[in-house]
C-alpha cells in the first residue's frame, strides 16, 4: 500500500515539475539532478510532518526563535518544491543555503547538544551527491568559516551566546575542528565513490553501444546472407529451368537420330546411348536443383493421388537392380504391405523421389559384394507405411549424421570413386518425407553400414 502510494506521489511530482533529461546532458549530471529531485520529494513531506510537533514544543518551552527558524526553513523547502519556474541549479543553491543557515541557527540557539553536527554532515554529503565534489568542498569551507566565526564571537564576546556561556574555548575549537575534518572526509569519500560509479556507468554505456553496434552488424549480415540465399535460390531455379529446356531438345534429337539409322552401327549407337545417359543424369541434377530451390523458397506443394504402392516399389526395384548387379551387390526387397491395402492416397511423385534417392545412395556407397535391403510395412490401422533401407556400405561418421542432410553436402569427399551427384538428394528426401507427414531418420556405423527409416501418412481407397 505504502509502496503504491509513494510511486503515485513520485510520478505525480515528476510530471508536475516537468523533470526530464536535457538533450546535451550527460548521464552523471542527469543522475545528480534526478537525485536532487528525489531528495526534494522525500524531504518536503518529512519537514511538514516534523514541523507541527516542533512548533508546539517551541511554544510550550517559549522558544520563539526556534519557531521562526523552523517556519522559515520549511517555507523555503515548500517554495522550492512547488515552484517549477526556477531551474534545478538555483534550487540546489537555495536548498543548500537553507540547510546551512538552519544548522548554524540551531548551533547558536541550542548549542553543542543539538544535532547541528549531524545536519552539517548530511548537508555536505547531499551537496556532494547532487552538485559534485567542488560544491561539497565549498560546503566544508563555509562550515569551517562558520565554526571560526562562532569561536571568534564566543572568545571576544562580540555577541552574547547563552548556550556557549561557560564553555571552554579549547573544547569548542577541538569539536569544531573534528566536525570539519569529518565533513571533509565525507566529501572526499562520497566524491571518490561517485567517480568510480560514473566510470563504471561510462564503461557499461560503452559496452552497451558496442553490443548494439555488434547486434546491428549481425542483423545486417543476417539480412545480407538471407538476401544472398534468396538470390542463390532464384539463380539456381532460373539456371535449372534454362538448362532443362535445351536438354529436352538434345535428348529429343538423340532419340530421332536412333530412329533414322538405316543400318546397324555399334559405335553410333554407343555414342547415342552416352548422350542419352549423361543427358538424363544432367536433367535429373537440374530437377533436383529446381526442387531444392522450391523447397527453400516455400513454393513446393503436395499433389496427392491414389496409386498402387506395391507396383511403385516394384518399379523402383527393377530400375536399380541392374546397377546393383553391376557392382555385385545383393539388392533385396522385403515388402510386407498387404495386396488388399496396396492402394494408398499420398503424393506419388515425392514418395518415388525419396525412395529413388535413398536406394541410389545405398548402392553408390556400398562396396562390391555388399547388401542393400529395402523393407516396407503398414501399421495395424492401415494409416501409415514404414520404409527401412539398410546397406553394408561405408557408413557415416557420428559427427556427420546431421550434416549429410545439408544441401550440396557429400558424405564421403575422400572416396573419389563414389563421389558423384549433386549432393542434395538427402536434403530433398528429408523435406519430402516431412511434407508427407513423417521424418527421415538414420542409424549408421562407420565402416559397417547405414539404415534410413521413415513413415508416411497414407489414406486407403474407400476410407
Amino acid at each position: 500500500m505504502l509502496k503504491k502510494l509513494w510511486s503515485s506521489y513520485h510520478q505525480w511530482y515528476i510530471k508536475y515539475s516537468r523533470f526530464s533529461k536535457g538533450d546535451e546532458q550527460d548521464e552523471l549530471s542527469y543522475f545528480r539532478d534526478k537525485l536532487f529531485v528525489s531528495i526534494l520529494i522525500l524531504i518536503f513531506p518529512l519537514s511538514v510532518v516534523s514541523y507541527f510537533p516542533s512548533i508546539v514544543t517551541a511554544i510550550l518551552l517559549d522558544k520563539w526563535l526556534l519557531l521562526y527558524v523552523d517556519t522559515i526553513a520549511v517555507s523555503v523547502i515548500a517554495f522550492l518544491f512547488f515552484n517549477v519556474k526556477i531551474g534545478l541549479r538555483i534550487k540546489k543553491i537555495v536548498f543548500s543555503i537553507n540547510l546551512f543557515l538552519l544548522s548554524f541557527a540551531l548551533i547558536f540557539y541550542i548549542g553543542l547538544k543539538s544535532s547541528n553536527g549531524l545536519l552539517l554532515f548530511m548537508l555536505s554529503v547531499l551537496v556532494t551527491l547532487y552538485s559534485g565534489k567542488k560544491a561539497g568542498i565549498w560546503t566544508v569551507v563555509c562550515t569551517a568559516i562558520g565554526y571560526l566565526l562562532t569561536v571568534v564571537i564566543t572568545y571576544f564576546e562580540l555577541i552574547d551566546i547563552e548556550v556557549f556561556a561557560g564553555e571552554r574555548i579549547e573544547i569548542l575549537i577541538i569539536i569544531f575542528i573534528n566536525n570539519t575534518l569529518i565533513v571533509l572526509m565525507s566529501v572526499f569519500s562520497v566524491s571518490f565513490l561517485i567517480r568510480h560509479l560514473h566510470n563504471a556507468l561510462l564503461k557499461e554505456h560503452h559496452l552497451q553501444n558496442e553490443l548494439i553496434e555488434k547486434n546491428r552488424n549481425v542483423v545486417a549480415a543476417k539480412e545480407k546472407a538471407e538476401e544472398s540465399d534468396r538470390l542463390k535460390t532464384a539463380f539456381m531455379a532460373n539456371m535449372s529451368h534454362e538448362i532443362r529446356t535445351p536438354m529436352y531438345g538434345i535428348l529429343g534429337c538423340a532419340e530421332l537420330l536412333k530412329s533414322h539409322v538405316s543400318s546397324p552401327d555399334k559405335d553410333f549407337e554407343e555414342y547415342i546411348e552416352v548422350i542419352e545417359t549423361n543427358g538424363q543424369e544432367l536433367l535429373d541434377v537440374m530437377s533436383d536443383i529446381l526442387n531444392i530451390s522450391k523447397i527453400e523458397s516455400g513454393l513446393m506443394t503436395l499433389n496427392k493421388s491414389q496409386f498402387n504402392v506395391n507396383a511403385n516399389i516394384k518399379t523402383i526395384y527393377k530400375e536399380f537392380l541392374p546397377q546393383a548387379q553391376l557392382k555385385n551387390i545383393q539388392f533385396t526387397i522385403n515388402n510386407f504391405i498387404p495386396i488388399d491395402n496396396s492402394i494408398v492416397h499420398t503424393d506419388f511423385e515425392k514418395l518415388t523421389v525419396v525412395l529413388k534417392h535413398l536406394v541410389e545412395n545405398a548402392i553408390k556407397y556400398t562396396l562390391e559384394g555388399g547388401k542393400v535391403v529395402l523393407s516396407c510395412s503398414m501399421n495395424a490401422n492401415n494409416t501409415q507405411i514404414t520404409f527401412i533401407l539398410k546397406d553394408t556400405g561405408i557408413g557415416i561418421p557420428p559427427d556427420k549424421l546431421e550434416t549429410i542432410f545439408n544441401p550440396f553436402y557429400q558424405v564421403d569427399v575422400e572416396n573419389k570413386n563414389a563421389l558423384h551427384g549433386s549432393g542434395i538428394g538427402l536434403s530433398i528426401s528429408r523435406a519430402y518425407v516431412r511434407m508427407l507427414g513423417g521424418d527421415l531418420e538414420l542409424e549408421s556405423i562407420e565402416g559397417k553400414g547405414t539404415a534410413f527409416m521413415f513413415s508416411i501418412d497414407v489414406g486407403l481407397k474407400g476410407n
